[in-house]
């Protein structure tokens, strides 16, 4: 794993100095903002990819989620 990661630099999508720059314009500002800073597209890519997986997760689980509650008082 280390040496996959050692083998991306240089050949990433995102550009490390424009990351590191939003995350110290976004400090200096003092602007309020998401909670988590998603830098660079392909990012976005796999974090919209993981909420659709969630999101499908809690679909098909929707109706057996309850079947674990204390019965109703």
């Amino acid at each position: 794993m280390v040496e996959n990661h050692l083998n991306l630099q240089g050949s990433q999508l995102g550009d490390p100095v424009k990351g590191a720059a939003a995350i110290i314009d976004r400090v200096v500002s003092g602007a309020e903002g998401p909670l988590r800073q998603v830098l660079g597209s392909d990012s976005h890519g796999y974090a919209s990819a993981k909420v659709d997986s969630l999101r499908a997760n809690l679909d098909a689980t929707a109706q057996s989620a309850p079947a674990t509650d204390h019965p109703a008082a």
